[in-house]
C-alpha cells in the first residue's frame, strides 16, 4: 500500500509522523514523507525517498541527495489521488481534496475548524480523528492502521463518487430560488 506522510513543524510534529513511517515501512508499506527540510536526516533514515516541503518560508534542501526531492507548492489533488492515506491537519480544503481523492484519513487537529473537519471525518467512517493530545509513534500507528483497514478504504472511495463539485452553483440557485419566493 502506498501511504504519504505530511508534517510541519518543529521536532515534536515531525519525530513521531518519522517513527510512524519506519513502522510502516517495517510491515512493508511504500512510505514517502513530506516535511520541513532542517528533518533530512531523519527522514533519509527510512531508506526511501522523501518529499521535502518548503513551505511559505521557501527553505532549501540540506544536500543535492538523490534520496530527497523538495516541493513548492503542490497540486493535492493530483498529489492525494496516487496514495492510500493521508495524515493531515484537518483543514477544509485538504479535508476535502482528500475525500474527493478517495483515500483514508488520519487528522491530527491544531486548532479552530480542523477539530470539526477531523470528527466529521470521523462519523463518515472515512478516516481516524486523532484523540486531541500530542501524538506519538504509537498512537500514530494506530491511527493510520485503522485508516488503512479495508472498510475505511471502501467508504472513502464510494463517498469520493458522491461529492458534488457545484456546492456554489446549487447555494446561488437556492439563494435566488428563496429570494423570488419560488
Amino acid at each position: 500500500m502506498r501511504v504519504l506522510l505530511s508534517t510541519i513543524g518543529s521536532r515534536g510534529e515531525v519525530q513521531p509522523v518519522t517513527a510512524l513511517a519506519l513502522q510502516l515501512k517495517a510491515t512493508g508499506q511504500e512510505v514517502r514523507v513530506c516535511a520541513p527540510p532542517d528533518f533530512h536526516d531523519w527522514i533519509e533514515g527510512l531508506g526511501d525517498r522523501a518529499i521535502i516541503s518548503r513551505g511559505w518560508a521557501d527553505l532549501a534542501l540540506a544536500d543535492d541527495g538523490a534520496d530527497c526531492i523538495s516541493i513548492g507548492e503542490t497540486n493535492h489533488r493530483a498529489l492525494f489521488g496516487r496514495v492510500a492515506a493521508i495524515v493531515h491537519h484537518g483543514g477544509a480544503g485538504t479535508t476535502t481534496t482528500a475525500a474527493r481523492a478517495g483515500a483514508s484519513q488520519v487528522v491530527l487537529p491544531q486548532q479552530y475548524d480542523q477539530h470539526y473537519w477531523a470528527g466529521r471525518v470521523d462519523q463518515l467512517g472515512i478516516g481516524v480523528a486523532h484523540p486531541q493530545r500530542m501524538p506519538t509513534a504509537d498512537s500514530l500507528t494506530a491511527a493510520l492502521s485503522r485508516a488503512l483497514e479495508p472498510d475505511f478504504a471502501d467508504r472513502a472511495r464510494s463517498l469520493a463518487t458522491a461529492i458534488r463539485s457545484d456546492g456554489t452553483r446549487t447555494a446561488a440557485r437556492h439563494l435566488m430560488d428563496t429570494v423570488r419566493g419560488s
